[in-house]
């Protein structure tokens, strides 16, 4: 019977041990880098051995002293500000702290309710959201802050499950204005702004076609392994890097084997699903629509998202991204506009076997007018 219950507990932290490295996975280069530094701050066995963001690394350093001067200045008792700085230093990649009041009550050697209040204190500092326990709490910070008081009204009959129609009555407004409504709490910001946005992209992975073969190089965050020792933390950092870079080497295997010929430079996705790669790795479905998520990669097509590299196929076995291709190098070619139909014979003759029904609909993903748009912008030159 004792031996059952330790077998029991062993599972319950190898499980929780798990979920704990998940957000890891998820994290993109610059997000792992920018919590890695903050890490370093209070640590000097966590250091980046490769794959460092210089700028990230300074916004890190600053990050927290913003938080710790506004817990400063606020109220409550010392021993109260002392707790809350805890709690920021316990912050994850995302800005949130999803951890149980249980699991940190223990860890800090504290009352349950005094990590509720430090809790709730943390969720009035700026930037909004800091120390949510989960992404749709992050939202709910949003909402309450929205000009429109509204807003959280529909959040929260969204939560509670209320229909479109019951919603509408309730709030007394109409259809127009409630779908508005109902598209801002979807796009309310999931994560707290940690650093101003960059339209720079961070790949982690860059393959270049040289000398008739493929050279990758990894860009992925590692820790520098002689600083380690024994550190608790930071080998559970070091392990949890390792997972994350086996996962997605594992994935990019894949990739790189199904689209050889985008990588050496031609415009050819073949057909590739996240089933097959989870299937060929022994990973879940799940584990690798995860892993994917905000990972890029350099190629010399330009830098690419790795969810791009992953195209459906027909029901004969082709990429729609190559018909598409296809179709709009026919129309862009043509010196006198074709009808759907035509084109579809035209697929035909590249292997392509798709409906007339399917050539409108792809026509149209891409803006191209039907044929007789077409000819009357050929018509005005």
């Amino acid at each position: 019977m004792q031996r059952q219950e330790q077998k029991q507990v062993q599972q319950q932290q190898m499980t929780q041990d798990l979920v704990q490295r998940l957000p890891v996975l998820e994290a993109d280069r610059l997000a792992l880098i920018f919590r890695l530094a903050r890490l370093a701050r209070h640590n000097a066995n966590i250091h980046l051995g490769s794959g460092g963001v210089e700028w990230i690394e300074d916004v890190a350093s600053a990050f927290e002293e913003k938080l710790f001067t506004q817990i400063r200045e606020g109220g409550g008792s010392e021993a109260d500000k002392e707790l809350r700085r805890k709690l920021v230093l316990l912050l994850d990649h995302r800005g949130l702290l999803p951890d149980t009041n249980e699991v940190l009550a223990e860890r800090l050697q504290v009352d349950v309710a005094q990590i509720e209040q430090a809790r709730q204190a943390l969720l009035f500092l700026e930037p909004t959201g800091i120390g949510a326990r989960t992404e749709r709490e992050c939202q709910y910070r949003h909402a309450i802050e929205h000009d429109d008081p509204r807003v959280v009204d529909v959040f929260d009959a969204i939560e509670n499950g209320v229909s479109h129609q019951q919603m509408a009555i309730v709030l007394a407004v109409s259809e127009e204005e409630l779908a508005g409504l109902e598209r801002i709490v979807a796009t309310l910001p999931k994560r707290p702004s940690l650093y101003e946005e960059t339209s720079q992209i961070f790949p982690e992975v860059e393959v270049r076609y040289e000398d008739e073969k493929l050279v990758t190089t990894w860009l992925s965050p590692e820790l520098d392994s002689t600083r380690v020792g024994n550190d608790r933390e930071a080998r559970w950092w070091m392990t949890s890097l390792a997972m994350r870079n086996e996962t997605l080497r594992e994935i990019w295997g894949v990739i790189e084997s199904r689209q050889t010929e985008w990588l050496k430079g031609k415009l050819v996705l073949n057909p590739l699903t996240r089933r097959t790669v989870a299937h060929l790795i022994g990973k879940h479905e799940s584990t690798v629509g995860r892993a994917i998520q905000g990972k890029f990669a350099k190629t010399e097509n330009g830098i690419m998202e790795w969810r791009h590299f992953f195209v459906r196929s027909t029901s004969h076995g082709h990429s729609p991204f190559m018909i598409k291709r296809t179709l709009a190098e026919l129309i862009q070619q043509e010196t006198a506009p074709q009808s759907d139909q035509t084109l579809a014979h035209e697929l035909a003759r590249y292997g392509y076997q798709v409906t007339r029904r399917t050539v409108t609909n792809y026509r149209e993903e891409l803006g191209f007018g039907n044929s007789r748009e077409r000819e009357r912008q050929l018509w005005k030159g």
